[in-house]
């Protein structure tokens, strides 16, 4: 009878085993999963970087920045300040930001366009040497525009991305396997944990300790960003990138808490359920 309630009792011990080891495996897939469709949300969504782009002015101060820097080169060149109100239009940043962007996120590394900027300087160059009557030889001119033409190509290049390029077209592939494949094996474990127990208040025990895991994990993760102050200690160059950059961070950390949140109610749920259910258990016994 002794080795009877022993052989029991060992294997509900291992069972019970066997379910904290798959909770676990379900909290590990729900935060990696959760991690993995943030990237698809803000890394690797295009739409995202020019919705950042578009809220933090992104356009209107690279512009900014860019005719600061043609105004240095105007100096040197003879040409007035008053000049470069007109050459660097903010909607053509943000068309040859786009085109810019475009080959990078498909995996192809050209650089800036900057045709239609040279037409326009060159046509605005040549309507203030005839206003002017101003004199400038084809080499002057050659060089104003083809260093204002390097100005504006440099001056729309983002650090990194000719380095993720090839990363950001290979993740935008294998990116939705990995998600369907995590969700796949959580749909899977969820299965197991619901069927296997005879009980179901276990079942939404196991359950509870898999969100409880997820949100955990995700605390940290948020808790660091907010103490980190997300991407504002990022060192760039160009004031427009940055504020961009903060602005990507700051979306970001709201995202990871708001998914925080979510997983604790869910844990929470998961609790009220598992606790009415045993409370209904030890009625009955």
């Amino acid at each position: 009878m002794r080795d009877i309630m022993s052989k029991k009792q060992t294997k509900k011990n291992i069972r019970n085993v066997v379910f904290c080891v798959l909770s676990f495996i379900l909290a590990l897939f729900l935060f990696v999963n959760s991690v993995c469709m943030l990237s698809v949300a803000f890394f690797l969504n295009e739409n995202a970087w020019i919705d950042q782009m578009n809220s933090s002015n992104y356009f209107t101060d690279k512009a900014d920045e860019i005719k600061n820097k043609l105004v240095f080169l105007g100096n040197a060149g003879g040409l007035p300040p008053e000049f470069f109100e007109n050459v660097v239009d903010p909607i053509q940043v943000a068309n040859d930001t786009q085109t810019y962007m475009d080959a990078y996120f498909n995996g192809r590394t050209a650089g800036v366009d900057g045709t239609a900027f040279k037409r326009k300087f060159s046509s605005e160059l040549d309507r203030y040497i005839t206003e002017n009557n101003a004199k400038y030889d084809d080499n002057n001119k050659d060089y104003l525009v083809d260093n204002a033409v390097l100005i504006y190509t440099n001056g729309l290049e983002i650090p990194l991305f000719y380095k993720l390029s090839e990363l950001f077209a290979e993740l935008k592939g294998v990116m939705p396997f990995v998600i369907a494949g995590l969700g796949a094996g959580m749909a899977a474990i969820v299965l197991v944990l619901f069927f296997c127990n005879k009980w179901k208040h276990r079942t939404f025990k196991y359950y509870c300790y898999s969100c409880a895991g997820a949100f955990l994990s995700l605390l940290a993760v948020s808790i660091y960003m907010s103490v980190a102050g997300g991407l504002k200690n990022i060192v760039l160059e160009s004031r427009a990138l940055y504020d961009t950059a903060v602005s990507f961070g700051t979306s970001i950390s709201i995202a990871l808490w708001i998914l925080t949140a979510f997983f604790l109610i869910i844990a929470l749920l998961m609790y009220v359920i598992y606790s009415n259910k045993i409370r209904k258990v030890s009625a009955t016994d």
